[in-house]
């Protein structure tokens, strides 16, 4: 933050006292802040009123804040994140109907913004996720407070091994046996940091808004090659639900089974609407957070915890174009790099 610039805190009811604290730094250090309210009961009212296409049409005079803005902090919202899940595609849709020009309007202001994590832990959701809410909010604050530049050194010796040519291996004793191929291309490390030089190394139009916390470093493999079985031990989170236990299996380069313990349906309704690529090896990543250890929808960050997608891998650094991409963890499993050993039990050596 830099003295005289524009502040603008989007938060719902529960988050209120987290962005109280950014206002007061944020006029500490010279900056002018603004906070957005938005009241959990209003949202749903006017869902229920039949008005969602009112919360999917900002007033000229919320993109008029936009456009002034240097600095946006988000505390993700709404908060219960069943009853939004539980909304017909359509509906959600409408709700949501100004996502992209919101990015293409912050982006040409030249925005540059955090989603907060911390957001996401209140009694509803730590309920939904099967997790104790106040350690999840204890890890979620450690995280957040954490010095990117503790991750800087493991994300270089990574960096460094994944970016050239070779075989990949991930083993685990859970019955994770994949290998994949690499083809000297990119790595992606995120870090949680919104700073000039950090949105400069995110491509894209989505780049400006970073995750806080995060830690990871990710890229995609050879689309042609994947054979083995990838199992995970960690809860996935990508399409809203809970799901447990998944267990994919691939031959000659694609998906060839898939299987989950629990709350798989969203995965499978998913990927039967997919289309052309949706079967392919999408992405390898390693998290580097090593105070990330159970936090629901961070699960990718764990220190030496080995994530794999499939099907579109485009923000990846890939050329697949599906319209459909899922992701798996796995935590403690080995890694290695034509032998050698990059990850093994959580360690990254």
């Amino acid at each position: 933050m830099k003295a005289g610039e524009n502040v603008t805190i989007e938060v719902y009811p529960s988050s209120l006292s987290w962005a109280a604290g950014f206002v007061r730094e944020s006029r500490r250090l010279g900056a002018h802040p603004l906070v957005h309210y938005e009241d959990e009961d209003a949202y749903w009212a006017a869902v229920d009123d039949g008005k969602a296409d009112l919360i999917g049409t900002p007033g000229s005079h919320e993109w008029a804040t936009l456009a002034e803005t240097d600095a946006y902090v988000y505390f993700w919202g709404p908060e219960d994140q069943q009853r939004m899940g539980n909304l017909p595609d359509k509906l959600v849709e409408q709700l949501i109907a100004f996502n992209n020009e919101w990015y293409a309007r912050a982006g040409k202001a030249g925005v540059r913004g955090v989603r907060m994590a911390i957001a996401r832990a209140t009694p509803a959701n730590a309920r939904r996720w099967g997790v104790p809410l106040d350690a999840w909010r204890k890890e979620l604050v450690a995280s957040t407070m954490l010095d990117p530049k503790v991750m800087v050194r493991d994300a270089e010796k990574l960096r460094k091994a994944l970016e050239g040519a070779g075989k990949v291996h991930v083993w685990h004793p859970n019955g994770t046996d994949l290998a994949l191929k690499l083809v000297r291309r990119k790595a992606t490390v995120v870090l949680g940091e919104a700073t000039p030089a950090a949105i400069r190394k995110r491509k894209g139009r989505f780049g400006f808004m970073a995750s806080v916390p995060d830690g990871s470093i990710f890229l995609a493999p050879d689309e042609r090659t994947a054979e083995g079985t990838f199992v995970s031990n960690r809860v996935a989170a990508g399409f809203g639900t809970p799901v447990r236990g998944g267990r994919w299996t691939f031959r000659h380069g694609r998906l060839v089974a898939q299987s989950y313990s629990s709350g798989g349906a969203v995965i499978r309704k998913a990927y039967a609407a997919g289309k052309r690529g949706r079967d392919l090896p999408a992405m390898v990543e390693v998290g580097l957070d090593p105070t990330t250890h159970m936090a629901p929808t961070l699960q990718e960050n764990e220190r030496g915890a080995i994530s794999i997608g499939i099907g579109s891998n485009r923000g990846f650094g890939g050329t697949t174009d599906a319209d459909f991409n899922a992701i798996l963890t796995t935590a403690g499993a080995e890694l290695t790099v034509d032998g050698q050993v990059l990850v093994r039990g959580g360690r990254i050596f």
